[in-house]
């Protein structure tokens, strides 16, 4: 993402979408009640006009809407922006934008620190990651997204036996075409020895890649690989393996009565006794929850927004979708 202006005593940001995973963060940053404005398509009604154009048939129009809901469709990566025109044609009525790559938006807004440092985050490069899961069975193929993981695909192993039916190069060949077509870093990981296998039969066709061994193969095996830090190895700053890692730290703690604290009244009393290190919360309740984040902010600590969209937020949602791990143990 791209910076082109910026006025926060006048509460603008115009912003330059440039990949899709910026979506997700302007999906996070952007909330009802906010501004939009920016070029989009709509069918459009000239005064006077009786008629309309044609079904399907759209202007490029400069609209800009007031907020009144939004949606992000992880796999398709579409983030919809949809409220109510505020200037442009046809005040009044609901418009729809489309968010995507090459677009220009200015949104207006009363920015908060929490936005700001989405904003920041948004503008920093996070290359995706691949993940091949493999087994003598069955090879699974995923991206790390920075708002989740995306399977791919789920390519068979045909064997006879111990040994291949004359399929090696059929099953391996169909593997690092679709690996290699993804043009990102590659891990590479599952139990026994099929992983080595493929690495051999890729070597000199692979470049950014590492190999780790995991219990299991299939998404099982990829997050355990989450899990045990093994992504983070061939990409430090990745979202998804942070955040499923910290849910999981919290789990950790609480099976052990440990350093932690969760579901707002639990984490209220630990805010409220200076004990939060680390915060850690539901993207979707952040707004609703500023003044939790406030009072934590003020206390010095930490801030660590989950995605509602993979299994960590799921984790999270379960013990009421916000959880501090602490700096001591509550009385």
């Amino acid at each position: 993402m791209k910076i082109v202006e910026q006025d926060l005593k006048k509460g603008i940001v115009v912003v330059k979408i440039q990949s899709y995973d910026d979506c997700w963060h302007l999906y996070n940053i952007i909330e009802p009640g906010d501004y939009i404005s920016g070029y989009t398509y709509r069918s459009v009604q000239q005064a006077g006009d009786k008629i309309r154009k044609k079904k399907g048939e759209k202007e490029r129009v400069y609209l800009k809407i007031r907020v009144t809901d939004k949606e992000f469709h992880e796999f398709t990566n579409r983030l919809r922006i949809r409220g109510m025109i505020v200037e442009g044609s046809e005040e009044k009525a609901y418009h729809t934008f489309n968010i995507e790559p090459d677009m220009e938006i200015m949104i207006e807004k009363e920015w908060k620190d929490v936005h700001l440092k989405r904003l920041k985050e948004a503008l920093k490069k996070h290359p995706k990651l691949c993940v091949l899961a493999i087994d003598d069975e069955v090879a699974t193929i995923a991206i790390i997204h920075e708002y989740g993981i995306e399977e791919i695909a789920n390519i068979k192993l045909n064997r006879k036996g111990k040994m291949y039916d004359g399929n090696e190069e059929k099953n391996y060949g169909e593997i690092l075409s679709k690996v290699a077509s993804l043009e990102l870093p590659l891990v590479i990981i599952g139990p026994g020895f099929e992983k080595e296998n493929f690495v051999q039969y890729a070597r000199g066709k692979l470049k950014n890649y590492i190999v780790e061994s995991t219990a299991h193969a299939g998404m099982v095996g990829i997050k355990e690989a989450i899990k045990r830090g093994i992504i983070e190895k061939i990409d430090e700053k990745n979202r998804v393996a942070k955040e499923m890692r910290v849910v999981e730290k919290i789990l950790e703690e609480i099976a052990k009565n440990g350093l932690v604290a969760y579901g707002k009244e639990e984490v209220e009393k630990a805010i409220e006794m200076g004990a939060v290190e680390k915060l850690v919360i539901l993207n979707s309740m952040v707004r609703k929850e500023e003044e939790l984040l406030k009072k934590a902010e003020e206390m010095k600590a930490s801030i660590i927004m989950v995605s509602d969209l993979h299994e960590g937020g799921e984790k999270l949602a379960s013990l009421g979708g916000v959880a501090a791990l602490l700096r001591f143990q509550l009385s």
